[in-house]
This record gives C-alpha cells, sequence and structure tokens, in this order.
C-alpha cells in the first residue's frame, strides 16, 4: 500500500479502559502536526459492551466524512479498533496503531476480575473482548503493534505474576496479532505512552507509510 496523503484521510483516536478522551490529546497534537485531521472518540469503556461500542465507532467514522481512515488506539482502545473494523467490515479503515493493546489476553484484567468490585470496575466490554474469539485482521487493513517493555504500573501491583516482559500493565506476549504488519518494542511503560514522543514519532510512520522503520519525515505524500 503506497503512503497516504494526509490532506483526505481522518485519523480517529481511542483511548483505553476508564480513560475519557482529553487523555489523548498529546498524540493527536503530534499526529496533527504530521499533517492528518484527527478526532479523539470518547466511548463508554466500562457502561456499554464490546459490540455497542464497536457499532458507536462505526457511526463516529461515518460521521468524520472522510472516504479514508486510519485508527490509533491505546490499550482497551486499539482492541476496539481493530474489532470493529472486522466484525463490521468498515471498509473506510485502512490502517490501524494498537499501542500497548492485549490483542490475545490480559492477564491483569483476569486477576482483577476475580474481585467483586474488579469485576464491577472492568464492566462489559473488557470481559466480552477475553470471552470472544479474536478476530484476524482484514486484507485491506495494515496493522502496526506498539510495545511497551517498561514494567511500571498498576497491573504489575494487581498482578505481580505478570509476565514478563511487560509495560506494567500488558505483558508482550499479550500485544501479538496475527497478520500485523509490523511492531516495534520501546521501553516505556502503559501509561506513558501517551505522552511519549517517540511513541507520537512511531505512530506518525506508521500512519504515513505503513512501515515503523520508514525515516519519512515530510507531510504525508501520495506516490507518484
Amino acid at each position: 500500500m503506497n503512503e497516504h496523503d494526509g490532506a483526505d484521510v481522518t485519523v480517529l483516536l481511542l483511548p483505553g479502559l476508564w480513560m475519557p478522551a482529553w487523555v489523548m490529546i498529546p498524540l493527536q497534537q503530534r499526529i496533527a502536526r504530521c499533517g492528518f485531521r484527527t478526532l479523539r472518540v470518547g466511548y463508554a469503556s466500562v457502561r456499554a459492551g464490546l459490540q455497542q461500542n464497536a457499532q458507536y465507532l462505526a457511526r463516529c467514522i461515518e460521521q468524520s466524512g472522510s472516504a479514508r481512515v486510519h485508527l490509533v488506539g491505546h490499550s482497551l482502545g486499539g482492541v476496539l479498533a481493530l474489532h470493529a473494523t472486522a466484525s463490521l467490515a468498515l471498509h473506510r479503515v485502512q490502517r490501524i496503531v494498537m499501542i500497548g493493546s492485549p490483542y490475545r489476553d490480559s492477564h491483569a484484567a483476569r486477576r482483577l476480575a476475580r474481585l467483586r468490585l474488579g469485576r464491577s470496575m472492568l464492566g462489559q466490554c473488557v470481559p466480552q473482548w477475553l470471552a470472544c474469539a479474536k478476530p484476524p485482521v482484514p486484507a485491506q487493513v495494515e496493522v502496526g503493534v506498539i510495545v511497551g517493555t517498561a514494567a511500571f504500573g498498576l497491573g504489575a501491583l494487581l498482578a505481580p505474576d505478570l509476565p514478563r516482559p511487560h509495560d506494567g500493565v500488558v505483558s508482550v506476549e499479550e500485544t501479538s496479532v496475527p497478520g500485523m504488519k509490523a511492531v516495534v518494542h520501546v521501553r516505556v511503560s502503559h501509561s506513558y505512552m501517551l505522552v511519549s514522543a517517540k511513541v507520537g514519532r512511531l505512530t506518525c510512520k506508521f500512519l504515513r507509510s505503513g512501515d515503523f522503520e520508514s525515516d519519512v519525515e515530510r507531510s504525508p505524500e501520495r506516490s507518484a
């Protein structure tokens, strides 16, 4: 797939569990400086179920008015981005960046779910994701995965047996997505990914070219 012209692509950013949309502002600003139109998408990560949130994202994509869309999701936001794209056949979506997203499983969430209060905190979306069949990457979509390896975060406290290496919440092995186009490991923690300049640069590289190794540093241009 060739590089995209950022002028006719909208990038939608999705936060993780419990997080409001404004936590994506630092990353949104970095992506906007790369030449993309951006929108933040807040969703009911606890109150609504997985498919309800997927349908809500589909409506947001429709309302964006763009023929082509890229999705950037942190943690549960990345999981939701891929699930919605695959399960609802969202053909406008062309690239997805999953940042610290527990695609395969979530050891920390399963430990939290053992507690009555923990089950209430998790709500519907996460347990439904853990229980469902994981969708493959659609043929027309390129998925890039950014993995943190700095072991600092709430998940490590809740689940001290969280398999290493991990980012403090999600283990590296939990982030692997069959059919992903590219993966890169960054020595940052789960929460710090939201403000990391390096994560921002890598996200822009993948949105531009579908590759974390690209040296493209200019505004997106269509290949001749």
